[in-house]
């Protein structure tokens, strides 16, 4: 899966947008600090600044990294959740040799990045999943609230993730709570829903209850994805795919796990569990149901599909 989350987000972050902004907002490169960290030496091969760890939240993993164009002022944000399953990754990860001109072509294009860390199920604070949705929550809110000073646009957001890291995107992009001023959400290896038991009309072999009984470990973790006992109030508020309507942003979502066989050779496969195409697809019909705007990879590139809901 590494190469092919590198593919996806060397197609990601190609995009680039633009939009007029007011000329005599302050340049974020006269402030000294932001919230108390000072810019510091950029990971990567970019003319711009570098504001580390910038804390969104009172726990360890509540940090993010800005890094804003310089010399310019930003021309949209694009806010992104790092996968690994709500256990594990860290947004560090998108700084890597293979990574650094896709950012440096980003941030070229006056498109500013909020790269955010998020608690995951397994730390002791965790109320399940939901801690880790509502941390990225934290961050748009973060981003909004400090808008003028980061000195973009107040429309001009889109939220982005891989894996994990979509559902967090998608959760907070379908919610009327949290998706004011959020123009688009990119989903790459997404989810449909939250609501684990339905995976089981997404997967016709797919039985959660048998193999809860059978594989501790599942176990475990499906009572750390839920913070305990599950109930039909917190798969319903998990139901994201539930929330779509037509006045959501627009989605774009792809899925490049071609398999819908989950049990291979008497094994789960997590990746197709996770990632396959028929999650995708799930997403798309509803969108259409409902008449809201979608795209994938068959229609466009998603530098392209954000260009399109950013500026034209």
């Amino acid at each position: 899966m590494k190469n092919s989350y590198a593919l996806l987000i060397l197609i990601f972050f190609l995009a680039a947008c633009s939009d007029s902004i007011d000329p005599l907002e302050p340049s974020i490169e006269e402030i000294p600090s932001f919230f108390g960290i000072t810019p510091s030496t950029i990971p990567i091969d970019a003319n711009a600044l570098f504001f580390k760890d910038v804390s969104y939240g009172a726990q360890e993993r509540n940090k993010l990294d800005l890094l804003i164009p310089s010399n310019d002022p930003i021309e949209g944000m694009v806010v992104l959740f790092h996968g690994g399953s709500f256990q594990f990754g860290a947004k560090e990860e998108l700084y890597n040799e293979e990574f650094n001109y896709i950012l440096t072509d980003l941030l070229n294009n006056k498109i500013g990045i909020a790269n955010a860390n998020y608690s995951f199920i397994t730390e002791p604070h965790s109320e399940g999943v939901f801690t880790s949705l509502e941390d990225g929550s934290k961050v748009i809110d973060f981003i909004r609230k400090n808008n003028s000073t980061l000195n973009f646009p107040n429309n001009k957001l889109v939220l982005a993730g891989i894996s994990a890291g979509a559902g967090i995107a998608q959760w907070n992009g379908f919610r009327e709570k949290t998706n004011a001023e959020v123009e688009g959400i990119v989903a790459l290896y997404a989810q449909s829903t939250y609501d684990l038991y339905k995976w089981g009309d997404v997967f016709e072999e797919f039985n959660l209850d048998s193999i809860r009984e059978v594989n501790n470990e599942i176990q475990t973790l499906f009572t750390q994805f839920y913070g305990g006992d599950y109930t039909v109030e917190k798969a319903s508020a998990l139901d994201y795919i539930s929330e779509i309507d037509v006045d959501d942003p627009a989605l774009y979502v792809y899925n490049p796990v071609y398999s819908s066989e989950v049990i291979s050779n008497e094994t789960l496969d997590l990746d197709v569990l996770f990632h396959s195409f028929k999650h995708a697809d799930l997403l798309r019909a509803k969108a259409s149901e409902v008449g809201l705007e979608f795209s994938g990879a068959y229609q466009e590139f998603p530098q392209a599909f954000i260009k399109r809901i950013l500026i034209d």
